[in-house]
């Protein structure tokens, strides 16, 4: 027989006390009376309290935002595939296990975490991607009413709609994260058939957010769902199809384990508030920034600098920032060059705009870069938001040439099926030319290299940018990239030929 807690019973009283005043309860308890009939619904908030693992297998949807072909479509359609989450809520850690052959990405938070790059590396994970993950333990459908219901969140009212003609009450809450919640609670099952909210995230700021559940079903003593979708921006992101769920069961403590090699980064990556870039001069005033899996390149002119490539987020942006001051002095950056749309290349570069330079992208991008640009960021300011600066944007179609007489770059469009508006930096007299995405290799400085067997093949738009540089009779020694190690020319001549 479950006892109630003292917190429950004082709600109790609270209603008795109401109901012989015949006055009507406040929103505010009404909200938490419908929650904990959720929490009953669900098998009552002790066993969801008990719950300190879980395991679920099935298929995962993923389409990224951001990352569409063209800038017409915020979207990059995923096609669904095996999926297991298993999860350590008293750890807290996680581990995710993708596709057929179970590329791995862990998330340990005392140890920190590293996944699986497309077979080709295994990368540590940043402090950003690890907050995310913390902040998605909490809100766990398994966990949530245990945190909604404790003090630490605030239950602020209570409406009522139809959802799909389905009668639901909606409780407004603020989270143990800060965030404001609109809970939808079906008046027929008191289950939760929906989770509304606003949170910021790179490079949207305030994003609006939903995820619905359905398909409930009898997980021992406890009642969750087997569905799961969630939409960003209106568009679906991510849709899970559980098969198999259980709670409490045992993990595979080798698949927690964060190889040797990538420890001690993966531990100092963990908590940090800098993300590490290390400088390499290519060049008289040409610099390499060689970040955890995202790379720039900065370029000194006789009075001001020019940047290529701002991304991720502005944590790695602002420490780009320091290493420019500390290799080529106090200059101003008065441009910032972003190759191609998506949302991982242009994520940082809201932080160049705060310092004044002007984005300088292609054509087809104009409305996408204007949207990163200008959309609020009020959860969390940044320093664009904040400075108030008017974000200065100019565009590319085909070409053009910054120079002051001493130094040349030049922007070349590069058509290609990764996307639709692609500018390549090029430095003549250097030989040399920043790309991404088009052609990489995995550098080992921040991560580990695997074995891997046969030569490596190179995908179209690899080719596209071959035939381009090649028909422009553009000189290359060596390839700058957005991601992975410097490389030589020769590599992807050799790979193409391989390829044809």
């Amino acid at each position: 027989m479950k006892t109630p807690s003292v917190a429950s019973l004082c709600f109790t009283l609270l209603i008795v006390l109401f109901q012989l005043n015949c006055a009507p309860l406040p929103p505010e308890v009404q909200g938490r009376q419908v929650l904990e009939e959720a929490a009953e619904a669900m098998g009552g908030l002790q066993e969801l309290e008990a719950i300190a693992t879980i395991t679920r297998k099935g298929t995962r949807t993923r389409n990224s935002l951001g990352q569409g072909h063209v800038t017409t479509d915020r979207l990059l359609m995923g096609s669904p595939g095996p999926f297991t989450q298993m999860i350590d809520f008293d750890g807290p850690r996680e581990v995710n296990l993708t596709g057929p052959r179970e590329a791995i990405q862990l998330a340990d938070w005392n140890k920190g975490g590293y996944r699986d790059v497309f077979g080709s590396a295994l990368r540590p994970l940043e402090a950003t991607q690890l907050q995310r993950y913390r902040i998605e333990w909490d809100r766990d459908i398994a966990k949530f009413l245990v945190h909604a219901l404790r003090i630490e969140s605030s239950i602020k009212g209570i409406s009522e709609a139809a959802v799909d003609g389905t009668p639901h009450h909606i409780v407004s809450l603020q989270f143990i994260d800060a965030v404001y919640y609109d809970v939808y609670v079906d008046d027929t099952t008191h289950l939760i058939s929906k989770l509304k909210f606003t949170e910021d995230r790179n490079p949207y700021g305030d994003l609006a957010k939903e995820r619905t559940f359905s398909d409930y079903r009898d997980v021992g003593d406890v009642k969750l769902p087997f569905s799961e979708i969630t939409k960003e921006m209106d568009e679906v992101t991510e849709i899970k199809e559980w098969a198999e769920v259980t709670i409490n069961g045992d993990l595979p403590e080798d698949r927690f384990v964060i190889p040797e090699g990538l420890r001690e980064r993966a531990q100092s990556l963990a908590h940090s508030d800098r993300l590490p870039v290390r400088p390499a001069e290519l060049a008289k005033g040409v610099y390499f920034g060689e970040g955890v899996g995202m790379n720039n390149m900065w370029v000194e002119f006789e009075d001001f600098i020019l940047v290529a490539e701002g991304p991720n987020n502005e944590v790695q942006s602002l420490e780009v920032i320091r290493q420019i001051r500390e290799t080529v002095g106090d200059k101003p950056i008065r441009y910032l060059v972003t190759t191609h749309h998506h949302s991982d290349h242009t994520g940082g570069i809201r932080t160049y705009a705060a310092e004044g330079a002007t984005i300088i992208t292609h054509s087809n991008n104009e409305e996408v870069i204007r949207e990163i640009l200008t959309l609020p960021h009020t959860l969390k300011p940044d320093r664009l938001f904040e400075s108030q600066i008017e974000p200065q944007i100019e565009t590319v179609t085909d070409r053009r040439t910054i120079t002051d007489g001493t130094r040349t770059v030049e922007l070349i469009h590069v058509p290609n099926p990764h996307a639709n508006g692609f500018l390549a930096i090029y430095l003549p007299k250097e030989r040399l030319i920043f790309e991404s995405d088009l052609f990489q290799i995995q550098s080992d400085t921040f991560q580990i290299i695997p074995e891997q067997s046969g030569p490596a093949r190179v995908p179209p738009e690899a080719i596209d940018f071959y035939n381009a540089v090649t028909k422009a009779r553009l000189k290359v020694n060596r390839i700058v990239p957005g991601h992975g190690r410097v490389l030589e020319w020769k590599e992807l001549v050799d790979a193409v030929n391989r390829t044809r």
